[in-house]
């Protein structure tokens, strides 16, 4: 297979090469065929203003799923009412992550079984469509980051993995905005990592309504178990391909970028993936929501004895 990588023309991101050698003596166009599937990206990536522009789109998009889901919670579903004011936020939340884990799972397995040209060279090569859910994603990052901390400020709590996750997060993504080098098959794959959102979301919920009994609850605690364990063999792969393409990474990927990604996958592999899955399959067994789990109270010590071994009598009113 011989093709040329990507490079940002006027129009935007678009493949150098005219065909794809197959070795079959029949060749495949990377570049035909696809205008009208991809037409809604066609824009010019290029550009600084279209790239903030879609950032900021992301942002506002997902700021509207946070409040379309209050309003609509709040006018139809009861156990909504019955929550104390920061599970209603992370309620909010949890809907919000859920449907940005729907466009982050489209777009990594897009890449990872259709599209032919992020995984020709995945450590060059651009798509149009990749260039729009880099820029949207980064505006989501922007959004979870901003409504953590905000949170965090007003109920005075704080969940070290989850804010060091979303700076990795929109770090690493503002960073491939700003560059029209990376490629972005490694991006693609990260929002893969995101498939897992839409099963803890109607587990919290399912459980807020008192459904941890039900079959619905423990099929799909299953199946968030077992994406978790998917999230694992997905950063195994990721860090392969690393590995295979270090030449190409190390070329259009700044030192520092580099190094984050390298950091943040790190702590993917060897800390949050295994800690979130443990207290996800510990979940299962007990189903209980450990976001907002009261401490238990401190056991009650016996009355100190006297000197002679007698516990103290009470003194009459």
């Amino acid at each position: 297979m011989s093709w040329t990588r990507l490079r940002v023309g006027p129009r935007g991101p678009v493949l150098t090469a005219a065909h794809c050698d197959l070795g079959l003596g029949t060749t495949m166009s990377l570049t035909g065929d696809q205008g009208a599937s991809e037409s809604i990206f066609d824009l010019d990536y290029a550009s600084w203003r279209i790239r903030a522009t879609l950032v900021a789109a992301g942002f506002a998009f997902y700021l509207g799923v946070f409040v379309v889901c209050h309003q609509l919670s709040s006018s139809l579903n009861a156990t909504y009412h019955s929550l104390v004011a920061k599970e209603k936020v992370f309620w909010n939340l949890a809907a919000t992550r859920a449907v940005f884990g729907v466009q982050s799972t489209a777009a990594g397995l897009w890449t990872l079984l259709v599209d032919p040209v992020l995984t020709a060279d995945k450590a060059h090569a651009q798509q149009s469509w990749s260039w729009f859910h880099v820029a949207t994603a980064t505006g989501f990052f922007c959004f979870e980051n901003a409504a953590l901390h905000l949170s965090n400020a007003r109920f005075r709590t704080f969940d070290p993995f989850l804010a060091l996750h979303h700076l990795f997060a929109f770090l690493g993504f503002l960073g491939l905005v700003a560059n029209l080098r990376a490629g972005h098959y490694l991006a693609m794959a990260t929002l893969l990592l995101e498939a897992s959102t839409p099963f803890t979301c109607v587990s919290w919920m399912l459980l807020k309504a008192g459904w941890a009994d039900s079959l619905l609850w423990k099929a799909n605690q299953w199946l968030m178990v077992h994406m978790f364990h998917c999230r694992m063999v997905l950063t195994y792969h990721m860090w392969w391909v690393c590995a295979q393409h270090w030449a190409g990474l190390r070329d259009t990927l700044h030192p520092p970028h580099l190094a984050l990604f390298l950091l943040g996958l790190s702590l993917l592999t060897l800390v949050l993936n295994p800690y979130w899955t443990h207290k996800k399959t510990q979940q299962l067994l007990s189903p209980v929501d450990w976001n907002f789990a009261s401490p238990p109270p401190p056991p009650r010590g016996p009355a100190p004895p006297r000197a002679n071994g007698q516990v103290p009598l009470k003194k009459g009113l």
